[in-house]
């Protein structure tokens, strides 16, 4: 009996349980699995990388101000010594991109939010991540019908970043699946669902298409949105011991929606 033909439309999306390591920059907060698939995979983050750049602009001003005092009194003690020498500049990413009508060009990791100007620690690469289909389908489970509507779709390439806000308390986590047009991107949206019991819907303001989800569960509090910028959706998951306050998750999907529409 021959098969039968796939199905036309993309699937419910199930995603994958997150294990990080809980270390961070000026932070103290457990680190936690952010589980949403029935057939959950955990997957092991690599080390975080301590990314200094990111320290706050205050913290570093007061540096700063703290060193030159130093050099002053240093001066007055004796004029032969020598001055302190200038720090080294903060490295800065190479990854560029570009979008025009809706589609993106260029490297896709660089439409990935920025981590903000707060001590965090980010899982890997500063950069991000690039996925490839075989990627991303570890993400979803490794289901061979997963992979068949992702090809339906017309999916390209992903890229993934995660890291860790002492501001917000939280681990945030942002995936970006690019198709080859906005239907596709639109299709994998409407599709996408959270498996298991628990998840509550609510609004994200100023995103009406969106979907956003919570979930509390063992003393954690997990806050997962998607939506698409023409040909890419995004996802971003926001997790943390303590209640999450829902603007939180929208402030992050309307700063990712404008870096996908404007680059």
């Amino acid at each position: 009996m021959a098969p039968p033909d796939p199905p036309a439309s993309p699937p419910a999306a199930k995603r994958r349980s997150r294990t990080l390591i809980a270390t961070v920059v000026g932070a103290s907060y457990l680190v936690l699995a952010a589980g949403t698939a029935a057939a959950v995979v955990a997957v092991a983050s690599p080390a975080p990388v301590d990314v200094t750049a990111l320290a706050s602009g205050s913290a570093a001003a007061t540096a700063s101000g703290a060193g030159g005092r130093s050099a002053g009194a240093s001066a007055t003690a004796s004029a032969s010594a020598s001055p302190s020498p200038s720090p080294s500049p903060s490295p800065r990413s190479t990854v560029v991109g570009s979008v025009h009508n809706g589609v993106h060009s260029g490297d896709l990791r660089y439409f990935l939010l920025p981590p903000p100007n707060s001590p965090s620690s980010i899982q890997g690469d500063p950069d991000g991540t690039a996925e490839t289909l075989s990627d991303v389908l570890k993400g979803y489970g490794g289901s061979s019908d997963v992979k068949s509507y992702l090809q339906q779709a017309g999916f390209k390439r992903g890229a993934t970043r995660t890291y860790q806000d002492s501001k917000l308390g939280a681990n945030v986590s942002i995936e970006l699946l690019q198709f080859d047009s906005s239907d596709g991107a639109d299709s994998w949206l409407q599709g996408f669902y959270l498996s298991g019991s628990g998840w509550t819907s609510f609004s994200v303001p100023g995103e009406g298409g969106a979907k956003a989800r919570e979930k509390k569960s063992d003393g954690a509090d997990s806050l997962i949105g998607v939506y698409a910028q023409g040909d890419t959706f995004y996802q971003i998951t926001v997790f943390g011991t303590q209640a999450l306050p829902h603007g939180d998750l929208s402030d992050l999907m309307i700063a990712e929606h404008g870096r996908l529409a404007h680059g």
